[in-house]
């Protein structure tokens, strides 16, 4: 009895220890750590190398909200649910809106409007040739470009919130 006592401890101990292992692993310091000793250095009157966020021109603004905004249409499209039609209708509005952006982009949005760029050919690589017959074949490939359209969307809208007040 007292043995089964001691193995259930010590299994939910190990439990326990692998579960925080786990949770501490996944989540990132909120301080960051100092591993050597700090070196002093003189006084400077510099100002901080913290830069405030460049406003983008109102046109840069506006044709990188538009290809935002067709970004995510594309990015709700189901082709299981919504039909092949719904999804390539939706690419052909990001392929209209990418251009305008990505001539007028301004030197703060033109990394995030790259990202998008590329994570955009992939998925239309991806759905190259994409007919209901072939959806299914198709499917995990679209799904992993779909997922990198929405990483890509979603820093584009950070860069333009933080470029484009009011956006």
């Amino acid at each position: 009895m007292q043995l089964r006592r001691v193995r259930r401890s010590a299994a939910t101990a190990g439990a326990v220890v692998a579960l925080l292992c786990v949770l501490t692993s996944c989540s990132t310091p909120s301080t960051p750590t100092q591993t050597s000793p700090a070196t002093t250095a003189a006084p400077t009157t510099a100002a901080p190398t913290t830069a405030a966020p460049t406003t983008a021109a109102p046109a840069a603004c506006a044709d990188v909200g538009a290809l935002k905004s067709s970004l995510e249409a594309l990015t709700k499209v189901k082709p299981a649910e919504d039909g092949v039609p719904a999804l390539k209708t939706a690419i052909a509005n990001v392929k209209t809106n990418l251009a305008p952006a990505e001539a007028s982009a301004s030197e703060a949005l033109q990394p995030s409007v790259e990202q998008v760029k590329t994570a955009f050919a992939d998925l239309q690589t991806a759905a190259s040739g994409l007919t209901t017959d072939n959806l299914r074949e198709k499917a995990p490939d679209i799904a992993a470009a779909m997922k990198q359209v929405r990483t890509a969307t979603a820093g584009l809208s950070s860069t333009l919130t933080q470029s484009c007040p009011g956006s």
